[in-house]
């Protein structure tokens, strides 16, 4: 029997016969059926024959808005012994989802997803879960990118699990995280500037000057002495701040302000286990980052963003405290 699961918004339950009606509402739109890969509703007794059928599966759930009541979506976990689309393995899943028209852009998606991740995760102790998109369908990879997925590969000649409205076959891109990948992300806090105590500054201080020694050798103890007191308000003003912890302490942390990557320092244990990797795209996909400075004699730091989709639109002879240290202003290339 399907859990009932809870988010901020939502609640998460299993479909019921009573709901065919709300169902039939927002199934109804051509639009949501045919970017999902299933023919509209053309009724409310199709919408509940729907209920019985397809929404009976284990791990299917309404997506429900607590503030009416009303189910306005659905959003459910496939496993490998049941309908899906990805090749999945046997302890791994694939999580689809949708919600009503009216409903778009509230960020209420993301949220009933990551509901499930974590059941996921955490409840079901799966290695890996996926998702897929139509060619297309960049609302949907949005939400697989905020909720922290990643591109993994495409197929073409695809037909839907659940019957293509048009019988057409499709281009499907796939997106997968790993448990190990989700329990970094869930080891992140956003810090609210009231939150950001002395006692932590301190903490995160001591991260960057280790971070700093062992990345910027280009730097002297002088340089460093003299830039402390910029990163210690900096951490204490920038707009979001998230932070990486292993149990009680601060592991790395980066800083936006706006849309842009104010900074990015890890504790050494932490280079080359994907946290960098994991802190940028959570700030591009989540909080909509594109930018970021680096220090040109830093080429660790250049390629690591080139990687990741940034290129270099101007040079600064001088850093922004007007040393003679040249800085290389990076933005996120277009892919859509």
């Amino acid at each position: 029997m399907n859990n009932r699961l809870e988010t901020t918004r939502l609640i998460l339950r299993p479909w019921q016969e009573t709901d065919a009606q709300s169902l039939y509402n927002y199934a109804k739109d051509p639009t949501i059926g045919f970017m999902a890969g299933w023919p509209s509703h053309t009724s409310v007794g199709h919408s509940l024959d729907v209920i019985r059928t397809v929404f009976s599966a284990p791990e299917t759930y309404a997506v429900i808005l607590k503030t009416t009541g009303e189910p306005v979506g659905s959003a459910g976990i496939m496993f490998h012994d049941s309908l899906h689309s990805a090749a999945i393995q046997e302890n791994e899943a694939e999580i689809g989802y949708w919600i009503g028209r009216p409903y778009w852009g509230q960020g209420l998606i993301p949220e009933a997803v990551r509901c499930l991740l974590r059941r996921c995760f955490a409840d079901l102790s799966l290695s890996r879960v996926w998702c897929g998109y139509y060619d297309g369908n960049n609302q949907s990879r949005r939400v697989m990118e905020k909720c922290g997925l990643t591109y993994h590969h495409t197929e073409t000649g695809k037909q839907s699990p659940l019957g293509d409205p048009l019988g057409d076959l499709r281009t499907e891109h796939f997106m997968q995280i790993t448990a190990n990948e989700w329990r970094q992300l869930e080891r992140i806090q956003s810090i609210a500037q009231e939150r950001r105590t002395d006692a932590l500054i301190d903490r995160l201080l001591q991260v960057w000057d280790a971070s700093v020694r062992a990345s910027h050798d280009f730097l002297t103890d002088t340089d460093i002495h003299h830039l402390t007191p910029w990163v210690k308000m900096a951490l204490k003003e920038v707009e979001t701040l998230l932070v990486a912890y292993d149990n009680d302490s601060p592991i790395g942390f980066i800083g936006i302000q706006g849309q842009k990557i104010e900074m990015l320092f890890l504790s050494l244990s932490c280079f080359g286990q994907g946290w960098g990797k994991r802190f940028v795209r959570l700030a591009v996909n989540r909080y909509k980052a594109t930018l970021v400075d680096v220090n040109e004699q830093n080429t660790r730091a250049a390629g690591f963003y080139r990687h990741l989709g940034f290129e270099t639109f101007r040079r600064n002879e001088l850093d922004d405290q007007g040393s003679p240290f040249p800085i290389l202003r990076m933005k996120l290339k277009d892919n859509d």
